[in-house]
């Protein structure tokens, strides 16, 4: 997804009279009249964008002086660029309404849109891939300033399943962040979710079982929720295994990996479960319909 040609020329418009003020103050390249950077020199323009991020009391001036006589709502943009997020990005996937970057320090995952061109176009043909740039907020969105520092780094299956981690954790925490108008919180209920996806499978819960530990201390509430978790994620052996055996379609309910319970509905399930279990033990069931194919 890109910008919009109105949103595009909005951006170019605010964000180079800006760069032209700068520049003015502390002069990076000479001999510039107007505010258009189009045919300027890249490291040069990328000097005057590091001044501003380096010291964004320039932006404050800038909308307290108004060289370019801009209206409120243009100020309002330009002033709402203090929230910038700077640094290296990973560039997950390409989805249809944004790219997703996660933050190579902080567990944190940007939606971002295009400029001119899609993402997916100027940036290197692999997943994940590295790069530095700034994300601004702009009209309630996430975009880039414009400017790409390319690393050409292959990650190998290690790093590419630590990045993979990192992302779904950054999204159980504060989901895909889609806006920087507002303060980054964690998302109600992100210890479930985090949870669910520390639980999801059997390597998950070798590698994060410290965190599942601290979880569950917090939260005793959650190991109904670990225990669904864990019966979930064998619910595709079990499948898989039923179907080779040729047993007709029914209900079951599985504890961890121990199949508990059989129905023809989930109602005659759910009742054997009743009947088995203590009451402080039928919440951890995981329930599932097996079809045969």
């Amino acid at each position: 997804m890109i910008l919009s040609t109105e949103d595009k020329d909005l951006f170019y418009r605010l964000n180079w009279s800006l760069l032209f003020y700068v520049n003015k103050k502390y002069p990076v390249i000479n001999g510039i009249d107007t505010p258009d950077f189009k045919n300027q020199d890249l490291n040069k323009v990328l000097e005057i964008h590091e001044k501003i991020f380096a010291n964004t009391e320039l932006i404050d001036s800038f909308v307290a002086e108004n060289p370019f006589n801009f209206n409120q709502y243009e100020l309002d943009i330009i002033k709402s660029w203090k929230n910038f997020v700077k640094g290296r990005f990973y560039i997950v996937t390409h989805l249809k309404n944004h790219s997703i970057f996660l933050k190579d320090d902080e567990q944190k995952a940007y939606g971002v849109i295009g400029l001119i061109d899609e993402i997916e176009d100027i940036t290197p043909p692999y997943e994940p891939s590295l790069v530095g740039t700034v994300l601004l907020p702009f009209k309630g969105k996430i975009i880039h300033y414009g400017l790409f520092q390319f690393h050409n780094i292959l990650f190998g299956s290690g790093i590419k399943k630590n990045i993979k981690v990192n992302y779904q954790t950054a999204k159980s925490k504060f989901g895909i962040i889609l806006s920087l108008d507002t303060p980054i919180s964690e998302t109600k209920g992100s210890d479930e979710e985090l949870l669910r996806f520390y639980a999801r499978s059997e390597a998950n819960r070798a590698q994060f079982w410290d965190e599942i530990r601290q979880l569950l201390r917090k939260n005793p509430l959650f190991y109904k929720i670990y225990y669904q978790e864990i019966g979930k994620s064998n619910t595709r052996r079990v499948k898989k295994r039923l179907s080779e055996i040729g047993l007709a379609s029914r209900w079951f309910a599985i504890f961890e990996d121990i199949i508990i319970a059989s129905g023809q509905t989930e109602q005659e399930v759910k009742a054997q479960i009743d009947s088995l279990l203590p009451e402080a033990k039928r919440d951890s069931v995981y329930i599932f319909r097996h079809v045969l194919k």
